[in-house]
């Protein structure tokens, strides 16, 4: 934290530089920002407020923060919608937190190269509503939809459940504007989708959770809104029969948008017959002859592995529910927490049977009801559960170790800690269980490069290294 002397000096030129009422500085004000949705022990929670908050509204506004920033060496905080469940948000070596919720304008719409280019703060939702008066749609339905920003989304690799028709936040970015911790502007290549000259430097933004810079611009790719749009809902004995007719579907090369499976608590509650424990939804958009066939030949799936259909105008109703479910819910349940790890799909069963039949238990741990299995089905596939931590420090400390096995099992079967929620705080230390050396050396001479004096976020997204980071840097990871 800073001194009195410096607290002042810092203070005085960010009010000249954005005026007093896009600077926070009085402890009621902090306090908010000390914490994010991740999961902390209880005598960590709000131990780190940020010695300022800022709320610009323009990319020369970042700039100015982060110019003052680098002159003294404080570390910057980027922050979006604070959905994210894994610490990246929390001020652990103080600093300014770089509220762009302010930061919400649409630049420009450009129907026929179909591209919108914005401001990081505005949300998914607000984003789709401001679309849909042109006729387009960024497809971009995340679980933290209505509060995640496009900054956000980009800066942790959000997963979109639309993601087998239009891929994920990743596949939509043209090119960004962004803020380097020198307070140099990087525009990071033309607005065009594909493009066969430079290194596709905008990739390096996605997923870096504001450790390689600040992100104040972003133009991406939009499509038409879909002539038709449906629903089909199937019930099945368990969620691995269901899992059977996801692998028939997936792999007879039908087109669908989206696709997922879970065994709710309460299956009868959406429509479920007696004995049918599992839920498999399917979601279909294009022309109407288009989705049509698609439904038809899915139906027949359905049947041959022994499914129920649900009918027409309940499988919409049911999967708006189940929708909300997965998205919602899961804020109101506390203390708990989620894994998102990514398996391949030959391998899900057993991730999921060595969770839960041995992991978990060997910490005392059991699932939230109805979240035991949360399958999303496609090319972009998550394995995501929720569980219960115990309270108490032997709680925490059993709730730690779960989740070192937790990764351990996902990279061992060849797949990914986490599918979508980046890594924060929560899984910086297991990175080396999916990376190589060589690899995570490349990272930190990334995070260098772009980064020098490590004021970027320091301490989030990659593991402590032995030799420390920076030499003379002022935040140590």
């Amino acid at each position: 934290m800073m001194d009195s002397a410096l607290r002042k000096e810092i203070k005085g030129a960010l009010v000249v530089a954005l005026g007093e009422d896009k600077v926070l500085w009085e402890p009621a004000d902090l306090l908010p920002y000390a914490a994010d949705n991740s999961r902390m022990k209880a005598d960590e929670v709000f131990k780190h407020p940020p010695d300022f908050v800022v709320l610009p509204e323009s990319t020369s506004e970042v700039q100015a923060v982060v110019k003052l920033a680098a002159e003294h060496k404080i570390p910057l905080i980027p922050k979006g919608g604070g959905s994210n469940r894994t610490g990246m948000l929390i001020p652990i070596h103080g600093g300014i937190v770089i509220d762009t919720i302010r930061m919400n304008m649409v630049f420009e719409v450009s129907v026929p190269n179909l591209y919108v280019t914005v401001q990081p703060g505005i949300t998914l939702k607000e984003l789709e509503g401001y679309l849909a008066g042109y006729g387009l749609a960024l497809n971009q339905e995340q679980g933290s939809f209505k509060v995640a920003t496009i900054g956000g989304s980009i800066s942790t690799a959000g997963f979109s459940r639309k993601c087998q028709k239009y891929g994920t936040i990743s596949d939509r970015i043209m090119s960004l504007e962004i803020v380097l911790a020198d307070g140099r502007v990087l525009r990071t290549g033309p607005k065009v989708l594909y493009t066969s000259t430079g290194y596709r430097l905008h990739q390096l933004f996605v997923g870096a959770e504001g450790t390689l810079g600040i992100i104040t611009e972003a133009t991406l790719r939009v499509e038409p809104i879909p002539e038709s749009t449906e629903v089909l809902m199937g019930f099945f004995d368990d969620v691995w029969a269901a899992h059977e007719a996801a692998l028939r579907m997936t792999g007879s090369g039908v087109t669908f948008a989206s696709a997922e499976l879970a065994e709710p608590a309460d299956p009868e509650t959406y429509g479920a017959p007696q004995g049918k424990r599992a839920i498999f939804c399917v979601s279909f958009e294009g022309t109407k002859g288009e989705v049509e066939a698609d439904v038809d030949f899915v139906k027949g799936i359905f049947r041959e592995t022994g499914g129920l259909l649900a009918g027409a105008d309940d499988a919409r109703r049911l999967f708006d529910e189940f929708t909300m479910l997965w998205c919602g819910d899961r804020a109101t349940l506390e203390p708990e927490d989620e894994t998102t790890a990514y398996v391949p799909t030959e391998r899900v069963r057993e991730f999921y049977d060595t969770l839960w039949n041995k992991t978990m238990p060997k910490y005392g741990m059991a699932p939230v009801p109805g979240s035991k299995y949360g399958i999303d089905i496609g090319r972009y596939s998550m394995s995501y559960c929720r569980f219960y931590i115990h309270h108490g420090e032997r709680g925490w400390e059993d709730y730690r170790s779960a989740l070192v096995e937790v990764a351990r099992l996902a990279v061992a079967l060849g797949g990914s800690i986490s599918s979508c929620t980046g890594v924060g705080l929560k899984n910086k230390d297991e990175m080396a269980l999916e990376f190589s050396d060589v690899a995570l050396k490349m990272m930190w001479k990334i995070k260098s490069e772009f980064d020098p004096d490590n004021i970027m976020n320091p301490g989030k997204k990659l593991p402590t290294r032995k030799s420390g980071h920076p030499a003379n840097g002022a935040a140590q990871d």
